[in-house]
């Protein structure tokens, strides 16, 4: 069974890493009375630096282990148990980074022995797994919801007269997987080899990840009101509501109360400046 693609979120990714943070600061800082290895604090000094030191090369470790797995599984497609070895192996290396920091510098005044090492890393791989594992069961249910939010929103399209011509999108095996009226279309985020696919549901800006090539993408879209703009984004010309030029910056804000302000490239800005006059000189097509 191929990676969830909700587990390689650039989203997903930070939110893990700051959470597992937060959460093993919390929970060490209650088990240092009652471990004999525990030696960071948030005081004095020199325990406090030793500490940040080692979160900084723990962080380092999980972010680069993330980016990693995202460049190989982008060449080649990699099963839920090479995901869950991938995991297992990080946390084994953070341990194995805890006990060296213990050794280096004599920070617990404990001798370190085969067993108590293995204590460690089953210990800090514990630490490490409660988090990931709330966080992932947490983005799990948002990706559940955006299922549902295009299950219900394709009804409702199936229900009720077209009011625009219907844009299909397919991943990259060419496999289709939704399908949204223009009219409801906001824009278009590249991540990686995903594209997240913002549109309109009963007032609100929803979205949904699709497994495609923005620039395969780009190429399907030809003919429609969707244009690239930025080397990420593919924005609906007619929702836009403001393009501002200055200083050789530009951005667009689109007509959705909640949709983030879309920057521009400076090769695209004069090509969508023409479009656009274009665009808003013609009534939207009912």
């Amino acid at each position: 069974m191929e990676v969830p693609k909700y587990l390689l979120r650039r989203k997903y990714q930070l939110e893990s890493v700051l959470f597992v943070v937060l959460f093993s600061v919390i929970f060490m800082l209650v088990y240092q009375p009652f471990s004999v290895t525990a030696w960071f604090g948030l005081s004095p000094a020199p325990r406090l630096f030793m500490t940040l030191c080692f979160y900084l090369v723990a962080i380092s470790i999980m972010l680069l282990s993330k980016q990693l797995f995202a460049y190989f599984h982008a060449e080649r497609e990699l099963s839920v148990r090479v995901y869950l070895l991938w995991i297992a192996a990080e946390f084994i290396l953070i341990a194995l980074t805890y006990t060296a920091f213990t050794a280096a510098f004599d920070l617990s005044g404990t001798a370190l022995t085969l067993p108590l090492v293995g204590r460690i890393i089953l210990c800090v791989s514990l630490i490490l797994a409660i988090p990931y594992t709330l966080i992932t069961l947490y983005t799990a249910y948002r990706a559940q919801k955006e299922e549902l939010n295009l299950m219900r929103f394709e009804q409702e399209q199936q229900n009720e007269p077209s009011k625009s011509r219907l844009i299909r999108f397919s991943d990259n095996n060419g496999v289709p997987k939704m399908a949204v009226e223009e009219s409801a279309l906001y824009y278009i985020e590249s991540q990686d080899n995903y594209v997240r696919i913002y549109y309109e549901l009963d007032g609100r800006l929803v979205s949904y990840m699709l497994r495609c090539k923005t620039q395969t993408l780009e190429e399907s879209l030809l003919g429609t009101s969707l244009m690239r703009c930025h080397r990420s984004y593919i924005v609906n010309m007619r929702k836009i509501s403001r393009f501002k030029h200055e200083h050789e910056r530009a951005k667009i804000t689109l007509s959705h109360p909640s949709a983030k302000p879309i920057p521009v490239s400076k090769s695209y800005c004069k090509q969508l400046s023409e479009l656009l006059e274009n665009y808003l000189s013609r009534p939207e097509q009912g």
